[in-house]
This record gives structure tokens, C-alpha cells and sequence, in this order.
């Protein structure tokens, strides 16, 4: 069934094709090729939970698109490693224009260093209050990620949404939490 070509186990063009339609030939693909892809992912990210979201954020795409892949073009192999580089771009590039981070690390970290035990309560009611003047799909996310601390795939699955949508709403909730937070106490924490 494999053949291998450079010394490598490679999947012939019609067991991709039939992963397409076949849920056990695409488990046979998946179960191939995720500890590869997940292993270069982390290498270029270095952090396991960043790793494992960027890795299933690459599946999604390669079982959204497997109708497209075009074996007279590439390698099935060359394939699914350019849709896992392009993966990994792209949680650069949302990094960097929007950098999600932990509230409760954050906020605790310098909570801890800045206040005392009644002030850091005070503090979490304010955040607490804020949350609640989010839109309810952006707090649940919110508060799925930071208080639950269920990793972007959880959140998917529990909303019952893409991990990208989960994504999208975690970081466009900590955007609005932190224009809900300017000039106030947590200004400085979120």
C-alpha cells in the first residue's frame, strides 16, 4: 500500500483520492502524517499547546481542501508541509497583530507584584464586570479559554464552531476587553 519514495513511506495518489470519500483511508492518512507535521510544527513554535492547535488548524485545512489536492502538481507530501508552513505563518501573523496572552497569568502576575490580596479582589470583580459588557459569544470564549483553561480546539468543540471561528472570537474578545479596560484599573494589566 505505502511505497516509498527517497526513503521515505509515501501514499500513493489513489489512496489520497479515496481519503476524499473514505474515512478510513483518511484516518490512514491522518495517522501517517500528524506526528511528522506536529513535530515540525513545534519546532517552529515551540510551545506544545501552540503546536497542537496549529496542528489541528493544518488538518482542518488539508481535509477542507483534500478534494482540491492536485497529485500532478505535488507530492502529497510537499502538500500538507506547505499547508502546515502556511499555518505556522499565520499564527506568527496574527501573533503579531493581535497577541493573545493568558489573562490570569497577566493579570495575576502583575497583580501580585502591584497589590495586596483585597485589591487583587477588587480587581477581579472589575474584570469579572467587564466581561459581562462583552457580546455573550465573545465572553463564553473568553471565559472557556482563561477561567476554564480548555485549549482553542476544546473551545471549537464545546461551541460546537471551527477552531478558526473559536480563534477569531477569543481574540476579537480580548480586543474589546481591552478598550472596556482603558483608563480603568486593569488598563495597565490587560
Amino acid at each position: 500500500m505505502l511505497k516509498v519514495v527517497d526513503g521515505q513511506a509515501a501514499f500513493p495518489g489513489s489512496l489520497v483520492r479515496e481519503a476524499a470519500t473514505s474515512v478510513d483511508a483518511l484516518e490512514r492518512l491522518c495517522d501517517h502524517y500528524i506526528p511528522k507535521i506536529y513535530n515540525f510544527i513545534l519546532k517552529r513554535v515551540g510551545s506544545v499547546p501552540d503546536a497542537e492547535d496549529i496542528t489541528s488548524i493544518t488538518f482542518e485545512k488539508v481535509i477542507v481542501n483534500l478534494g482540491s489536492f492536485d497529485e500532478t502538481r505535488a507530492s502529497f507530501t510537499t502538500w500538507i508541509y506547505k499547508i502546515a508552513a502556511n499555518s505556522v505563518t499565520d499564527f506568527y501573523r496574527s501573533r503579531g497583530r493581535r497577541k493573545e496572552s493568558s489573562l490570569d497569568d497577566e493579570v495575576a502576575g502583575a497583580i501580585a507584584g502591584d497589590v495586596d490580596e483585597l485589591e487583587r479582589a477588587d480587581l477581579y470583580m472589575v474584570l469579572v464586570d467587564l466581561m459581562k459588557q462583552l457580546p455573550p459569544k465573545y465572553a463564553e470564549a473568553l471565559s472557556m479559554r482563561y477561567f476554564a483553561g480548555m485549549r482553542v480546539q476544546e473551545v471549537a468543540e464545546a461551541l460546537g464552531i471551527t477552531e478558526s471561528a473559536a480563534s477569531k472570537r477569543i481574540l476579537r474578545g480580548l480586543e474589546d476587553l481591552r478598550k472596556l479596560a482603558e483608563g480603568g484599573p486593569l488598563d495597565r494589566l490587560i
